[in-house]
């Protein structure tokens, strides 16, 4: 949909690139100068700098790479983080900060844990948990978080494809970015064939504002795409990786009971434990025309985000952008967000999910939810997921007082702000999935759930086949013939 920034039609990625844009990568450092055209300049800390080159570009990546990598090509530790004495370091995270006052990751956490564990931040009179944490060992959280940025997080410029060679290609331990900012939109992204797992947060935040009762959060999905436009994502992979670290690993460091809420229980395990993994491949910030197709998605928590805010914006989470399709998809042991959309038009359709509510690490909670001014087309997917009901398969939730705030922006109107949803032909563990049971907050059923280019007024009028031509399959074998085809090496 649309025209790209070479004036086609599509997304064509590096295709016709030069011999001298042709480039096979090994590792991380290949990587990065292969975004850089060859000029940029790589710390011995692993941290870098220079001008992405836009120029078409073919990028073929051959075995493993991990993003989590000093110069020499040294995997880092979080304590190689908190030992950084960069002189520049920590002054990029807008704190202050003084290198060495912990010694050690261990050394950090246990103060860390001291200063913000519920009982102690909560009961502040300054803060009476209303504020997300302060003092030194949030700075030097802020500060740490902001090092291991500078080594992990690779920015994807315009007019590249980056594809794996054979079936072992991988990329981990860090974030693809693909777009950074409003006024630095990127165009025209290919990503196929790649398996990318673990992007891990040494450093996440505990946010005691972050629900009734605080929830850790981190930073970095496996791969992100915010501010760009005509972006295919086709016959990846993403995940937590192998078990090692998932997040059953990481149970809540809070042993207690504060306000009637047991923060250490196993009951509330998946609630408290400490988040290292944010998305697989989320989607926000203004980006449009984005394909997810043929790609094994599996164990994770937070999984598919489409819209990174309830808060409407012209630059942010805007119900005119975020145009967004996923097909012949499996999705596999994830706990919720499959997707979750805000704002955007997303068509999901001939999808396979599998998983059981009762999964040891990432037990199912929820999948395609309609949540603020989101407009879902659902059709011809199948879930098979053992213990699941209609209302943990859809979902939806959207406040009146953000469509409102959303319709005073310019170009906007409250059913343009609003959430619409279309399902058909969908199939929950062997049967028909109806829900027409299903309670769902301020959003509405249409079979018209998108709206006309150049809309200005009035309910939404259109379908995805007002804007692209696609084919159905039917449901009989989606459970076989979809991760059969999708993901690496099934080209």
């Amino acid at each position: 949909m649309g025209t790209n920034n070479l004036g086609t039609t599509g997304t064509t990625g590096g295709h016709g690139a030069t011999s001298s844009k042709t480039y096979t990568v090994t590792n991380r450092n290949e990587l990065i100068q292969a975004l850089y055209g060859g000029t940029a300049t790589i710390n011995a800390d692993g941290s870098f700098s220079g001008t992405l080159d836009s120029s078409k570009k073919l990028i073929y990546v051959s075995g493993t790479i991990s993003l989590n990598m000093n110069k020499a090509l040294t995997e880092l530790t979080a304590d190689d983080y908190v030992a950084n004495t960069n002189s520049g370091g920590c002054a990029a995270s807008g704190v202050s900060y003084t290198s060495g006052t912990y010694t050690s990751e261990s050394a950090f956490w246990t103060a860390y844990y001291a200063a913000y564990r519920p009982s102690v931040w909560g009961t502040s009179a300054s803060n009476s948990a209303t504020t997300t944490p302060t003092g030194t060992a949030e700075n030097a959280r802020l500060c740490y978080a902001a090092l291991q940025k500078k080594v992990v997080y690779l920015s994807i410029p315009s007019n590249t494809s980056i594809l794996g060679i054979g079936s072992t290609a991988k990329i981990i331990h860090g974030t693809l970015a693909i777009g950074a900012s409003s006024s630095a939109r990127v165009d025209n992204i290919v990503i196929r064939n790649i398996a990318f797992e673990d992007s891990f947060d040494f450093f996440p935040q505990w946010d005691p504002t972050d629900s009734s009762t605080g929830r850790w959060n981190s930073a970095y999905d496996n791969v992100s795409v915010m501010y760009a436009d005509h972006v295919w994502l086709d016959h990846n992979e993403f995940s937590d990786g192998s078990g090692a670290r998932f997040d059953s690993q990481y149970p809540s460091p809070f042993t207690e009971t504060f306000n009637g809420v047991d923060y250490g229980s196993s009951s509330n395990a998946l609630l408290f434990h400490v988040q290292h993994h944010d998305g697989l491949s989320d989607i926000t910030k203004n980006a449009n025309y984005v394909t997810s197709s043929y790609n094994y998605y599996h164990d994770h928590d937070k999984s598919l985000l489409i819209g990174g805010t309830d808060t409407a914006s012209l630059t942010g989470e805007n119900p005119g952008a975020l145009k967004i399709t996923f097909n012949h998809n499996h999705f596999k042991n994830l706990r919720q967000r499959q997707p979750r959309v805000r704002y955007g038009m997303v068509h999901i359709y001939n999808n396979y999910f599998s998983n059981s509510t009762s999964a040891a690490d990432y037990p199912w909670s929820a999948g395609w939810v309609a949540a603020q001014g989101g407009k879902i087309y659902v059709e011809n997917n199948v879930a098979d997921v053992t213990g699941a009901s209609a209302s943990n398969v859809y979902s939806g939730s959207s406040s009146s007082s953000k469509v409102t705030s959303c319709a005073a922006l310019s170009g906007m109107f409250s059913e343009y702000c609003s959430a619409y949803a279309y399902h058909a032909g969908n199939v929950l563990n062997g049967s028909a999935l109806d829900v027409s049971g299903v309670s769902v907050t301020n959003v509405t059923t249409t079979s018209t759930p998108w709206f006309a280019t150049g809309a200005s007024s009035g309910a939404p009028t259109a379908t995805p086949s007002t804007f692209y031509t696609y084919t159905l399959d039917a449901t009989t074998n989606l459970s076989t013939t979809v991760p059969a085809n999708a993901g690496v090496g099934k080209l």
